[in-house]
């Protein structure tokens, strides 16, 4: 009697617990995503807009072949459609200076990756993504806006109201002095960082490790970037 009175009480307990188990996961789950925001009409008709003209009327051929130069890096910013020149300008150069900003996050992570297989370089000690991060936060801080407008292109079209909308290309060029002075002072300040921390490290391994780190970063990181 007194096992039959058991069993009914631990199958009592396992459904109750399964019950809250349930209850907690659904108060866990995610939230529906929220829903795409609605579009006016207006956006609508410059989604459905046809071309009608460019300005200036010859397409530039720095759209599909960025110019290199032995002076200035450059690069080409390309805008949504927006119903005002002006707005799509002020998203092609937007998106320069994005591209920039990532041009040497990319080459940081590269670079720092080939550096640190080839020395045996923990990613405690050093991370390339976390040193990309802190160049782009330099790079956007000090060098994005430095990034000047060219030359640009824009595409007009005309909706279905008969009003115009615009897409712009943009060559925008930096002095790369500019950014490998930027560059150079951020990795002088990684490595007297690194190397501060190397003088306090007890562990020998992780000292060495800490002083070829500071290697890569100090003197003149924008040529161990290969800029």
């Amino acid at each position: 009697m007194a096992n039959k009175k058991m069993r009914r009480t631990f199958v009592a307990a396992t459904l109750v617990l399964a019950a809250v188990m349930v209850l907690v996961s659904a108060g866990c789950a995610s939230p529906p995503p929220s829903p795409p925001p609605v579009k006016s009409e207006r956006e609508l008709a410059i989604e459905r807009a046809t071309p009608i003209r460019t300005e200036p009327a010859q397409r530039p051929g720095w759209i599909d072949a960025v110019p290199s130069s032995p002076t200035d890096l450059n690069f080409v910013g390309t805008s949504l459609r927006y119903a005002t020149a002006a707005q799509a300008r002020d998203n092609a150069q937007e998106n320069g200076r994005r591209q920039l900003v990532d041009y040497y996050g990319t080459l940081m992570v590269n670079k720092g990756r080939e550096y640190s297989a080839s020395y045996g370089i923990s990613n405690e000690v050093f991370s390339p993504q976390v040193a990309a991060q802190q160049l782009n936060e330099r790079i956007a801080q000090n060098v994005a806006q430095a990034l000047d407008a060219k030359e640009f292109y824009t595409q007009v079209f005309l909706d279905d109201t008969n009003r115009e909308a615009f897409e712009v290309n943009v060559l925008m060029g930096v002095d790369k002095a500019i950014v490998a002075r930027v560059i150079d002072n951020y990795g002088k300040e990684a490595a007297d960082e690194l190397m501060k921390q190397a003088a306090a490290e007890q562990d020998d391994r992780r000292r060495e490790q800490m002083e070829k780190a500071a290697e890569f970063f100090g003197g003149n990181l924008s040529s161990s970037l290969g800029f």
